[in-house]
């Protein structure tokens, strides 16, 4: 896939307030499942926290798309001025 179609639809997802706050709500719940498990509850910890591990990757992918194509258009600018 073009790293610019690519970044374009990773950022529509980041600007989308139904995507952003189901990403909120996902961690929330997560927290809250860490927070308020029993002491034994040694595995449901575990999984809440991959679960946070990875959404925060999910977000870190989508902003590194971005991020990515910003970098590459900048680099192309500068190219085109020492020309």
């Amino acid at each position: 896939m073009d790293i610019e179609i690519r970044a374009a639809r990773s950022k529509a997802l980041l600007n989308n307030d139904h995507f952003v706050d189901t990403l909120k709500d996902l961690r929330e719940r997560q927290k809250d499942v860490f927070a308020n498990s029993a002491p034994s509850d040694v595995e449901g910890r575990e999984e809440a926290h991959a679960i946070l591990r990875a959404l925060n990757a999910i977000e870190y992918m989508l902003k590194a798309d971005v991020d990515a194509v910003t970098l590459l258009l900048k680099r192309k600018e500068q190219h085109r001025g020492n020309d």
